[in-house]
């Protein structure tokens, strides 16, 4: 079982308004990365950790998605970074006791990620059994990032001030599965306006 954590409880410090109901493609941005990843063959769970305006990104994803497996959890400590989140998100799952082969790490802000990035993923972590598999392109990390359910331990005890899931990446570089996407939205970042439009131009090329 593949299980995906999408952070989407920050306070979008940088953009005017909370960047994650802002529309794209006609609908926020939370609900289209929802959506792309409701449409991956590979994922089983999507838990969204919300916290910032929690009941807007709730209400903006279920107006536009409706998935059996999307359930929402809210981080309390929200404003302690995206760790806080990653952590509320593993700690669900283990309390619920389901069986996990990987869980998946996913921004709620990452709207141009092609459901077939999300199979080529878990395809690959499937096939090569890493300790981390990560989407790329052009040899660049990106996100989604997928680790081994043997890595719950390490993900519960990241923290913001010791680099996050940075730190268990770095633990275990030596067993990562660069997974080579062809596909360069798995690398760009929205926290600006003005990345918005870096965006556009560089998913048009």
């Amino acid at each position: 079982m593949i299980s995906c954590i999408v952070t989407a409880a920050g306070l979008s410090r940088r953009f005017e308004g909370n960047k994650l109901l802002f529309k794209y493609h006609d609908r926020p941005l939370i609900a289209q990365t929802i959506s792309n990843i409701t449409e991956s063959r590979s994922v089983d769970k999507i838990v969204v950790v919300t916290g910032f305006m929690n009941k807007e990104i709730e209400e903006a994803v279920v107006k536009f998605v409706q998935d059996e497996r999307i359930v929402f959890v809210n981080n309390p400590n929200y404003q302690e970074g995206m760790s806080s989140s990653v952590k509320k998100g593993i700690e669900f799952l283990v309390s619920h006791g389901d069986r996990i082969d990987g869980v998946m790490v996913n921004p709620g802000d990452a709207a141009w990620i092609h459901p077939f990035v999300y199979d080529l993923l878990v395809n690959a972590f499937y096939s090569y059994r890493p300790m981390i598999a990560v989407a790329s392109y052009k040899g660049r990390r990106g996100h989604p990032i997928l680790f081994s359910s043997s890595l719950v331990d390490d993900l519960t005890s990241i923290d913001e001030s010791t680099k996050g899931l940075k730190k268990v990446v770095d633990k275990y570089h030596n067993n990562i599965l660069q997974v080579e996407t062809l596909y360069p939205g798995v690398t760009l970042d929205f926290d600006t306006y003005l990345d918005y439009i870096r965006v556009k131009n560089a998913l048009m090329r």
